[in-house]
């Protein structure tokens, strides 16, 4: 499979982020207290990295002719059958968090922003590079 704009534009999209909110590390809670704009800058950022994953997901199981996902998380289950991810269940967490952001609009702790800007983020090049190796 090569790999279409769609899918490098996603890449490039989770990188141009990733990029910004490294900035930030280590981050502190005591940060985010002070600064509701920030916080949810941050929660937007990790949303559309996410919303990118699942983007290609969902992107490389058309061009592979899969059946479509019926759910975020399936489309990563999907790949994970198909031998291209390793783990999807490594990423659920990240579907968590989005589905938590987007439909509950709810605010979201500051230490759980905290824990994933200072733990998670190389999930996200996990990802990439394993998307990557498939190609």
């Amino acid at each position: 499979m090569k790999y279409n704009g769609v899918i490098i534009k996603k890449i490039e999209i989770i990188d141009e982020r990733l990029l910004k909110l490294n900035t930030l590390l280590p981050l502190q809670c005591d940060l985010l207290e002070q600064d509701f704009f920030l916080k949810s800058g941050i929660e937007r950022t990790l949303q559309v990295c996410i919303e990118a994953v699942i983007d290609i997901a969902e992107r490389i199981i058309s061009l592979e002719d899969i059946s479509p996902a019926t759910t975020a998380f399936n489309a990563l289950s999907k790949l994970e059958d198909s031998g291209i991810l390793a783990d999807a269940k490594r990423y659920k967490k990240m579907i968590q968090f989005r589905n938590f952001v987007v439909h509950r609009n709810e605010a979201v702790a500051n230490e759980e922003l905290v824990y994933i800007c200072n733990n998670k983020l190389s999930d996200f090049k996990d990802f990439i590079k394993e998307v990557q190796r498939y190609e």
